[in-house]
């Protein structure tokens, strides 16, 4: 498998997880959602937030573009979580897809307003890496609350996918 097709198919995989884990926790409720579990950014809907807000600030730098890396509180509910986070994972999809050297540098600024640089595959790893952290976060979290969250380890996506 080249390397572009690799990155891409590791942003499908995180939309993938993405899409289990929001339909995981749509089995919780508003009070669980929001419960102060003491673990990565507090509970559980405002994890989901973080990474949210992660992969839209870094789509808007390959993309040439600044954006505040949050909403203002309370920021989007589970609802609006599951119809904004896609078409950002897909958005990122296309630009590397369409990306013709993904060993060119991407040159942004940090949130601290410090610049950086850095290889857009090296991005993209970022950005899915990122994710999956979260994601067990909120997996933890998830059983914290007494359910059982759904398998979204990378293997699974590839024996799904026939990856």
């Amino acid at each position: 498998m080249e390397a572009k097709s690799t990155l891409l198919t590791h942003l499908d995989y995180s939309l993938w997880a993405t899409s289990k884990l929001l339909d995981a926790a749509s089995r919780l409720s508003p009070e669980q959602l929001n419960r102060d579990l003491k673990v990565s950014h507090t509970s559980v809907l405002a994890t989901l937030q973080h990474i949210y807000y992660a992969d839209r600030t870094w789509l808007a730098r390959l993309e040439g573009r600044k954006i505040a890396f949050a909403d203002p509180d309370p920021g989007p509910n589970l609802e609006q979580l599951k119809e904004l986070w896609p078409p950002v994972l897909e958005a990122l999809k296309a630009n590397i897809d369409a990306e013709p050297d993904i060993n060119r540098d991407l040159t942004a600024q940090r949130l601290n307003g410090d610049t950086f640089t850095a290889a857009r595959w090296k991005v993209i790893l970022h950005v899915v890496n990122h994710a999956t952290l979260h994601r067990g976060q909120v997996m933890a979290m998830i059983r914290q609350l007494g359910q059982v969250p759904p398998a979204t380890d990378l293997f699974y996506f590839y024996l799904q996918q026939g990856v």
